[in-house]
């Protein structure tokens, strides 16, 4: 009984670093990360233009609009990725009883 005790401890720990190392390389976080640090590298970018850049984009300054949406777009990825965090791998949702479905039916 110890031995199968031993065995099922092993197996429970196995996956729960799994299940961390899931969440770790969830590719939602390198997405949502990698969009946020560029959004706020080409937002630097739209704030230090120069008259000339913006004169060449016929009086639009690009780099500061598509750093807004870049980092809006990095943003709502780590906002998805919190609302919703994976499960650990291999665990089926438990179905909920039905209400109603009682013993002393039928």
């Amino acid at each position: 009984m110890s031995e199968e005790y031993e065995y099922q401890h092993e197996v429970e720990e196995l996956a729960q670093k799994s299940a961390t190392a899931a969440r770790l390389f969830d590719v939602r976080r390198i997405i949502g990360g990698l969009f946020t640090i560029y959004g706020i590298i080409v937002l630097i970018a739209g704030f230090t233009a120069s008259d000339a850049d913006v004169r060449k984009a016929s009086g639009i300054n690009i780099n500061l609009w598509t750093g807004w949406c870049v980092l809006a777009v990095g943003l709502l990825f780590l906002l998805w990725m919190r609302l919703r965090p994976l499960s650990a791998p291999g665990a089926a949702p438990k179905p909920e009883p039905r209400p109603g479905a009682g013993a002393g039916e039928g």
